[in-house]
């Protein structure tokens, strides 16, 4: 019997992307923070992860400022 696991695409190995994922499949969008609080990561490990879903064409980040402050 074959394990449909065997055949998922590599770039979701991590935990954290498969996170990443199922917050967007919920939310058409969310931030940066209310990632990082949700998954439980450091900034450095998320941006990584995002860095790898983006550049695989899986999400889409945005980046902009609300008032001073940076958003993403």
């Amino acid at each position: 019997m074959n394990n449909p696991i065997e055949h998922l695409n590599k770039v979701f190995d991590s935990r954290i992307r498969l996170g990443i994922m199922s917050a967007v499949m919920v939310n058409d969008e969310v931030n940066f923070n209310e990632l990082k609080e949700l998954i439980q990561v450091t900034d450095g490990n998320l941006a990584s992860h995002l860095k790898t879903l983006e550049e695989n064409n899986y999400i889409k980040v945005n980046k902009g400022f609300i008032g001073r402050k940076t958003n993403t």
